[in-house]
This record gives structure tokens, C-alpha cells and sequence, in this order.
């Protein structure tokens, strides 16, 4: 009897063929976060804006040598100085 159960056995495993498991669900390794961990604090600096380009400066009205010759000896006019003084002799 011992045998005869041994023997259907294996003719019910070959007939039938082995167990087959299912194959497992994936899930992701880690979680993306911690339990019980909080969030920090943001960043002051933004990094998901793209920086601004300044604007150009204003162009300033440049003066010419004798505007600005002009505007010196009229100041020393009102202040009463002479213009002598600030020339070079050679």
C-alpha cells in the first residue's frame, strides 16, 4: 500500500504538472517618504524660477570737453575766483 500511494503521487504530479506559483505583485522598494517624518522647511531661494535680466541702465547725456569747459568758468565766474589760477603755464 505504501508503494501504491507513492506511485500515484508521482503519476498525479507528472499528469498535473508541478505547482506553479503566481508571481509575486511588484511594489516600489521604498516608499518615497519616511513615516513619521515631516517636511522641512522650503528655501528662501526660489530655484524654480528662471532668473530676471536686468533692465539696461539709463543712458545718461554725455558733455563734451566744452561744455564742461563752459559750465567750470561760469561757476568760477559766480563764485568770483579767477580762471588764471587753474590754468597750467608752460
Amino acid at each position: 500500500m505504501r508503494f501504491l500511494r507513492r506511485f500515484e503521487k508521482f503519476n498525479e504530479e507528472l499528469v498535473s504538472g508541478p505547482e506553479v506559483k503566481p508571481a509575486p505583485t511588484t511594489k516600489p522598494a521604498t516608499p518615497t517618504t519616511k513615516p513619521g517624518t515631516r517636511p522641512g522647511r522650503p528655501s528662501p531661494i526660489r530655484r524654480d524660477k528662471p532668473s530676471v535680466e536686468p533692465d539696461p541702465k539709463a543712458e545718461l547725456p554725455t558733455a563734451s570737453a566744452e561744455d564742461v569747459v563752459k559750465r567750470f568758468i561760469s561757476l568760477l565766474n559766480d563764485e568770483g575766483d579767477d580762471v588764471e589760477k587753474y590754468v597750467e603755464k608752460k
